[in-house]
């Protein structure tokens, strides 16, 4: 049998966390690991800036906070046509490729391991079943937040991050944006011009103090005990793996995701 007949399974995996927590760099090793698989980062269905709400305190365009951030109804669809089709559209462009991220490395020997062991499980479900599995990896900072986008992922995990350590990556990094290239920020001080030169995103002044934190906190908040996003996890979102980033290693993160999705996809992988 061809290959181009055979059914296609899309097991899709979540990696959130809060914006430079980790998790991009987290789902490329991941997918160093499965043998057949890509990433979605939720960046690509950011509305284009000029398409941005406005804060109404601060006049800063906020790219951060969850109701106007993401196109939801855009990604909601995506998602779901992709776990029904089983095919990624060849017209899907992602702008990660501009971004900057940190460089993590990982063991090579264990990713080696882990993707043979991903051949093995993609092999018995194909002879079991006649399907074809695929692993779809979906990034993002806001993945937790809506319902149609959480419903849509088989194993979920999330990396939490202290505030300093999180502020002090995003100001090392710069963002490919889509739409205008002027943005503006208003203070009681002054009017200031913030360009994006070539497309490129830096923060203005005080815009993670006003907006990025803040918008984390309140997109989060729903999924720990008395809404502490330092807490205990509520089981609102089901079966979450929390990674806390102080305390496990790149490497160790890799490992424990990379179990439950094989464990899910040997076992109750093949879901109705």
């Amino acid at each position: 049998m061809s290959t181009d007949t055979i059914p296609t399974r899309i097991i899709m995996i979540g990696v959130g966390g809060a914006t430079s927590s980790g998790k991009t760099t987290l789902a490329k090793h991941l997918q160093n690991c499965l043998h057949d698989s890509f990433i979605i980062h939720q960046d690509d269905f950011v509305p284009p800036a000029e398409n941005l709400p406005v804060d109404p305190e601060y006049g800063f365009a906020n790219w951060d906070d969850a109701p106007g951030a993401i196109d939801w109804d855009r990604m909601a669809a995506f998602l779901s046509d992709l776990k029904k089709g089983g095919i990624l559209p060849s017209n899907h462009q992602s702008y990660d490729s501009f971004n900057e991220t940190r460089t993590v490395p990982v063991d090579d020997d264990q990713i080696v391991q882990w993707r043979l062991q991903s051949e093995q499980v993609a092999a018995i479900h194909q002879e079991k079943y006649g399907e074809k599995l695929i692993w779809a990896l979906i990034d993002g900072f806001l993945l937790y937040w809506d319902e149609r986008i959480i419903s849509n992922l088989d194993v979920r995990a999330f990396i939490r991050v202290p505030e300093d350590i999180a502020k002090s990556r995003r100001e090392a990094r710069s963002y490919h944006t889509p739409g205008e290239q002027y943005l503006f920020w208003l203070s009681m001080y002054m009017v200031l011009i913030w360009e994006i030169e070539g497309d490129v995103w830096r923060d203005p002044p005080e815009y993670w103090e006003k907006v990025v934190w803040p918008a984390y906190i309140r997109a989060h908040k729903h999924i720990f005990e008395g809404e502490d996003i330092m807490g205990n996890l509520n089981g609102k979102v089901k079966e979450l793996v929390l990674l806390e980033s102080t305390e496990a290693s790149m490497q160790q993160m890799v490992n424990v995701v990379i179990e439950k999705i094989l464990d899910f996809s040997a076992g109750t992988g093949r879901v109705s």
